[in-house]
């Protein structure tokens, strides 16, 4: 698509009339599904954390995958892959897991936005994820642009100011 307008999902939709005080935390999640057939959609799901004092995020993560391995039937670590984005680089963590309604593939993905906010990127899709859905869910998640300071989105392959 050649309209940016239509090429990109714009979080930050508008505002409420809310005095929200500051120790107020920011837990929105965006959830997006592709069209499937009944369950076997896959979906990325956006949410908000807060990185607990003292921890980075790869502490974080370590920590996020000890907990899904005791909370989560058959969990399993199924590799790693590199993210790339204008401004930094991160991890996806390939996992799969046991749902009530079978077999999960889920993509994991923790990034850094303002102070200690996170953004965690999942996607999940019934195992096997097919892999055109895989290369799909990556290419939205190592495809997200941060706001500028003044609010602005670059463009698609527009490199960070600090690059």
């Amino acid at each position: 698509m050649s309209d940016e307008r239509q090429a990109s999902f714009h979080m930050n939709e508008g505002a409420l009339p809310l005095d929200v005080p500051g120790t107020w935390e920011d837990k929105t999640i965006h959830v997006l599904r592709l069209p499937g057939h009944g369950h076997a959609a896959a979906s990325l799901v956006v949410t908000r954390e807060m990185l607990p004092l003292g921890r980075d995020v790869p502490g974080y993560v370590s920590d996020e995958l000890e907990r899904m391995k005791v909370a989560l039937p058959e969990f399993a670590q199924m590799g790693r892959l590199p993210v790339r984005w204008p401004d930094m680089e991160g991890e996806a963590i390939m996992t799969r897991w046991k749902s009530d309604e079978g077999l999960m593939d889920q993509i994991i993905c923790c990034r850094p936005a303002a102070g200690r906010r996170l953004l965690v990127f999942t996607a999940t899709h019934p195992a096997p994820m097919p892999t055109g859905t895989y290369h799909a869910m990556i290419a939205a998640i190592s495809g997200f642009r941060p706001r500028a300071p003044d609010g602005a989105v670059p463009p698609p392959g527009a490199a960070a100011a600090n690059d």
